[in-house]
C-alpha cells in the first residue's frame, strides 16, 4: 500500500474507531464553525490547484445514533 493510501486508511479507521465510542457511550458532537474556509485539491499531488470554498456564516453539526429498544433483533 503506497503511503498516501495507508495514511487515509488510517484516518479512516480513526474515524470508525471513534464513531463507535461515541455512540457506544451514548454522546452526541457539536461542530460550530464560522466563516469557514477551505482549499479544496482539484487533484492529488503537492502542486495541485485548489478551489478555495467559504461559508459566511455557521455551520452546527450534530451527530447521534438512536438507540434500540432494549430486547430488540434490529441493528
Amino acid at each position: 500500500m503506497t503511503s498516501s493510501k495507508t495514511s487515509l486508511k488510517a484516518w479512516i479507521d480513526l474515524a470508525e474507531g471513534l464513531y463507535e465510542f461515541l455512540n457506544r457511550n451514548r454522546t452526541t458532537i457539536n461542530y460550530q464553525f464560522q466563516d469557514l474556509k477551505v482549499s479544496v485539491p482539484q487533484s492529488t499531488g503537492e502542486n495541485s490547484e485548489k478551489a478555495d470554498w467559504g461559508i459566511n456564516g455557521t455551520v452546527s453539526i450534530s451527530t447521534s445514533e438512536a438507540q434500540k429498544p432494549e430486547g430488540s433483533d434490529v441493528t
